[in-house]
């Protein structure tokens, strides 16, 4: 799996029915948290962050999404623990690649599963329309209810207020 970022980072502001709106708060619902390295080849910085990863102040070169900011504090620390020898005035004097798999290695040494952007993305849509077919089965639902109710309604000859008055009876007897 690849966490390099490559062109432009896409983001939930490109629905087209809510300008993403919806997957963004099921995004901060979940508490999803990004494990990142930001700026230039052999001058990175590291970080994590539970935002729009394009608002990080520099363009993202890796970005790993974990399951939430207690995993991507873990994930960092060791990051740092693992490329202390190559930190120069706050920056990482490493090469992408290598920077990539020392995210790899943390995680998979402190066990937080991680999970690279466009799969993340994917996964809250999927979420997303997951909820709509939940939302759209029980409005169904409830036109189906309706309409039986109509049908008793309209079936029985005599009022509501009549059929509890021979229950009524009936139960007397």
């Amino acid at each position: 799996m690849t966490f390099a970022v490559s062109g432009d980072l896409c983001w939930f502001g490109r629905s087209k029915f809510d300008g993403g709106q919806t997957e963004r708060k099921i995004f901060d619902e979940k508490g999803y948290c990004a494990v990142y390295f930001a700026g230039k080849d052999r001058a990175l910085r590291l970080g994590w962050t539970g935002r729009d990863p394009r608002k990080i102040g520099e363009p993202a070169r890796i970005i790993a999404w974990c399951a939430n900011d207690q995993f991507a504090k873990r994930v960092v620390d060791e990051v740092s623990q693992l490329l202390n020898s190559r930190l120069v005035s706050g920056r990482y004097d490493v090469p992408v690649s290598l920077a990539e798999q020392a995210i790899c290695i943390a995680a998979n040494k402190v066990g937080v599963q991680i999970t690279s952007h466009e799969a993340m993305m994917q996964h809250v849509r999927a979420m997303r329309h997951q909820r709509l077919q939940e939302e759209l089965s029980r409005a169904e639902a409830k036109l189906r209810n309706a309409e039986l109710e109509r049908k008793l309604q309209s079936a029985s000859p005599a009022s509501p207020e009549t059929n509890m008055q021979i229950f009524d009876a009936a139960l007397k007897l």
